[in-house]
């Protein structure tokens, strides 16, 4: 009985024992990985990152084959590192040491070809002779001019390339019509785009010739960070440069920084695996990123410029280039002439210039086929160059204007000399240069459309059909000299008017001419002054600020005319509390003037406008310095009876016309109270002496014959002499009876 339980645990024991020899020491994975890992220590490490890549999940715990992957790359890494260190113990000279970090790089990665490079070129070193100046010059061209030489070689070809996408990128981001951003946005715009675009031209060559690193978690992290706030501020700028109601015109713009964002982070944080192909490069995703943004932003940036090409062609097609010059001078010297003024007493000595274009801003299309097809293809790959206007002669009488943003069509018109309402010319230069003046005025109303800073300077006209009208009206080279020539002048201006009554420049000038014809004897100062402040008191002259340079050259004309008109009407005469108004309302005008051509009160960014101030300051002081003198006049006591004459400029006039201001306030000064018959006389020879400066034309000679300012002199034998009247038979004597 006892064999039968004696069988039974033989069996249980031989069972036991098959079973155990037949479960491993080790699952399939483990033992791939250890096999990885022995070839991972002797620098193998081709085959252990192939033995590590070939665990798959059926062959037990994964996790060995990541862990090896990570200490794969680690190891290539310090094998780099190692080999950088030695590189630059080659350029210090210490071959001993530079030996010892290949051998060390080739212990982590025996098959790291720049180590062993290092080594063979450690070798030869240490064959050679001592180093010469020949040898360490060899060896600076060779370690340093050419890697060096290279990298910005092909940095510079990137960032043109870069450069030239973002060109051809702008016109899809930047629609005709859009409104260009505030200049302080899109230089922040530009400047970040450009810092983009460089460092990506930079890294590119770096990473390929050099391997500085290779991506971890931690620096793709980081990478994905920087791309998100990128992108984020982008937008950010984006939102603040377009207008509440005008942000979809950049919805293309946006969409873009959107894709490129969003794909860049989820490329640089989504791969995971190291056995994945783009494991190593993730992080030159957030590179190419980042440059995408780049190109985004500098073509944004650059397609809101104002930069400019004209180009003005004959029916034929042949460029013009006398035509081109003149449209250039035109686009920059618009309403820049001096105005055909009224009489001196009531002129301005100064210009309205409408056109606010920097004159860097302006180009012209180069003569000759070749020359002008080698330059349009320039202008089509340069992002910095937005805007081009061709206009073409059809004939004499009409012309075509075309005008293009970022190589897509903006704007075009054709017009004649019908349809403006021109006078007949025979002369074909003038008429062209009018037709010229047409298409300057209709560019840079099309170009304030979008450009908002221009706008200021078209003092609120918004037809280039009225500027062009006031311009020629305006000008004294544009119309002929005839008899005809007011009555053209006051045409055009009211045409310029009826078709933009917000043209405020055209209405002052309307304002202007239409008193011009009218002789000193007949016209009505105290109305005419009076008409001009109503209509400055209906104007936006007299609401904008100081900051608005724009407007500043029409508002200083304006207060002239004003003060100077003013002051004509209280020599008219009237009442004592008429006169009384019209001094306080010239003193009004006189005293903003002043203000305004102070630059120690008002300063100015435009050099344009501070010469003007400079040049209409004296005028101004002049005069504050009349109405001073009148107000002695009209009030009691005034002077001492013992003042003595003083004459109004020590230095001598410094021009004509101050000098003829300058005689005008001597006979404002020989009115005043209590004034010994000396000085009164000493100041009518400061006039005469002015006036012998002032007057030297015939049209100078009529207007101060019948300026009210020399009412009392008109009797003087020597203000007949000058004038060219006939001299009367008795000499005029100053007032109170002085001889």
């Amino acid at each position: 009985m006892w064999r039968r339980p004696v069988r039974a645990l033989a069996l249980v024991v031989f069972l036991l024992a098959t079973t155990i020899a037949a479960v491993p020491d080790d699952t399939v994975a483990e033992q791939t990985c250890k096999a990885a890992k022995a070839h991972r220590e002797v620098g193998s490490l081709d085959r252990a990152k192939t033995l590590y890549e070939s665990v798959k999940v059926s062959d037990g715990d994964q996790q060995c084959a990541v862990e090896g992957l990570k200490l794969v790359a680690k190891a290539r890494q310090d094998a780099a590192k190692r080999v950088t260190a030695g590189q630059l113990l080659i350029r210090s000279g210490n071959l001993t040491g530079a030996r010892k970090k290949f051998t060390e790089a080739l212990g982590f990665d025996a098959a790291n070809a720049a180590a062993e490079a290092g080594i063979a070129r450690v070798t030869d070193l240490s064959s050679r002779p001592l180093p010469t100046a020949v040898s360490n010059g060899d060896r600076f061209y060779r370690d340093w001019v050419l890697p060096l030489g290279r990298l910005v070689g092909l940095a510079v070809i990137g960032l043109l390339v870069l450069f030239v996408l973002a060109s051809l990128s702008s016109r899809w981001l930047v629609k005709v019509d859009a409104v260009a951003w505030p200049v302080w946005i899109r230089r922040i715009t530009g400047s970040l785009g450009a810092l983009l675009l460089l460092a990506a031209a930079v890294m590119a060559p770096l990473f390929a010739m050099f391997s500085p690193f290779t991506p971890t978690w931690t620096q793709c992290r980081i990478g994905a960070l920087v791309l998100a706030l990128v992108g984020l501020g982008a937008a950010g700028l984006v939102f603040a440069g377009a207008r509440r109601n005008t942000w979809e015109r950049w919805r293309v713009l946006l969409l873009a920084l959107g894709i490129v964002t969003v794909t860049g982070i989820l490329l640089a944080l989504l791969v995971s695996k190291p056995s994945k192909p783009i494991y190593d490069v993730r992080l030159m995703f957030v590179c190419i990123a980042l440059a995408a943004i780049g190109v985004l932003l500098t073509a944004a940036a650059f397609g809101q410029n104002l930069r400019l090409q004209v180009e003005v062609q004959e029916a034929d097609g042949t460029v013009n280039a006398a035509s081109s010059d003149y449209l250039l001078a035109r686009m920059k010297g618009l309403g820049t002439e001096t105005p055909q003024s009224l009489h001196k007493s009531t002129s301005t000595p100064g210009s309205t210039p409408l056109s606010q274009i920097p004159v860097e801003e302006l180009s012209v299309l180069p003569a000759g086929k070749v020359v002008g097809a080698l330059t349009r293809v320039l202008f089509a790959l340069r992002p910095d160059r937005t805007w081009r206007a061709r206009v073409t002669f059809v004939d004499d009488d009409r012309l075509a204007a075309a005008l293009f943003r970022n190589g897509r069509h903006a704007a075009s018109a054709v017009f004649s000399r019908p349809d403006l309402w021109l006078p007949t010319d025979n002369q074909k230069d003038p008429a062209k240069a009018q037709m010229l003046t047409c298409a300057a005025a209709f560019i840079l109303t099309q170009l304030s459309e979008v450009h908002e800073e221009l706008q200021d300077g078209l003092y609120g006209a918004r037809q280039w059909k009225s500027v062009a009208l006031q311009v020629i009206a305006s000008s004294k080279s544009l119309l002929a000299d005839d008899e005809n020539r007011v009555a053209t002048r006051a045409r055009l201006l009211a045409k310029a008017v009826d078709t933009d009554p917000g043209n405020e420049l055209a209405r002052f000038e309307y304002l202007w001419v239409a008193h011009e014809h009218t002789p000193y004897e007949e016209m009505d100062f105290h109305a005419f002054a009076r008409a001009i402040d109503h209509q400055y008191d209906l104007s936006r002259v007299k609401e904008v600020f100081d900051d608005r340079e724009g407007w500043m050259p029409l508002k200083i004309r304006i207060l002239y005319s004003s003060a100077t008109q003013w002051l004509n009407a209280w020599i008219g005469g009237g009442t004592d509390a008429d006169r009384a108004a019209m001094l306080t309302s010239a003193r009004d005008s006189a005293k903003e003037l002043d203000r305004l051509c102070d630059t120690g009160q008002v300063s100015w960014k435009s050099k344009e406008l501070r010469r003007l101030q400079a040049a209409m300051h004296p005028h101004a002081r002049v005069l504050v310095a009349c109405l001073d003198a009148v107000q002695d006049t009209t009030t009691a006591g005034g002077r001492a009876g013992n003042a003595t004459a003083q004459h109004s400029h020590e230095d001598g006039p410094a021009s004509p016309r101050l000098a003829y201001d300058h005689a005008c306030l001597h006979m404002f000064t020989a009115q005043r109270r209590n004034l010994k018959a000396d000085a009164r006389r000493q100041e009518w020879e400061y006039a005469i002496e002015d006036l012998r400066h002032a007057l030297v034309t015939e049209k100078d000679k009529k207007d101060a014959q019948g300026d009210p300012c020399f009412t009392e002199l008109r009797s003087d034998r020597r203000f007949q002499e000058l004038v060219g009247t006939q001299p009367t038979a008795t000499a005029a004597t100053p007032p109170d009876g002085s001889a």
